[in-house]
């Protein structure tokens, strides 16, 4: 606990919770909104599409939806850092936070597990059956995930 409230009392978190700015809570929480857009927006096109959605597609053109899916987890990791920071002592201990990281985490282990077993496969090999699992456990996982995040404001 007294960890959490050292990180809590921080400089940069005192910013980003008290900071008068735009850049400080407004914009960190929004580029946070915007990261998880892309990290779950282009992980439910790849997991719509393992179901059977837009068969006349091809997967190998989904590839480069990983690198976007990448990019919004690292914002997502460096944004919801900050945020966490920023209410350390109620976060940390908070079951629907833990709960939340918890969704993310399985959400993320889906979209590796995903990337090489679906799309690191050989050129012109069908998805594996493994592949609609996969795809439902990862809209399972990001729905309970965002639903979670949404609670935090409102709950704890």
């Amino acid at each position: 606990m007294a960890m959490l409230a050292w990180l809590e009392s921080s400089g940069l978190s005192t910013w980003v919770r008290e900071g008068e700015t735009i850049w400080a809570f407004p914009t960190i929480l929004t580029l946070h909104t915007f990261g998880m857009g892309l990290l779950v927006g282009c992980s439910v096109v790849i997991s719509l599409r393992l179901l059977g959605i837009g068969r006349g597609m091809a997967l190998a053109p989904l590839r480069s939806l990983f690198r976007v899916m990448w990019g919004g987890f690292w914002l997502n990791l460096i944004t919801g850092s900050l945020l966490f920071a920023a209410d350390a002592t109620r976060r940390g201990t908070d079951p629907l936070f833990m709960t939340k990281l918890v969704f993310v985490a399985i959400g993320v282990s889906t979209v590796l597990l995903i990337q090489r077993s679906v799309f690191e496969a050989p050129e012109g090999a069908t998805a594996p059956s493994s592949g609609r699992g996969l795809a439902i456990l990862s809209l399972t996982a990001w729905t309970a995930a965002v639903t979670a995040g949404r609670l935090l404001a409102y709950v704890s």
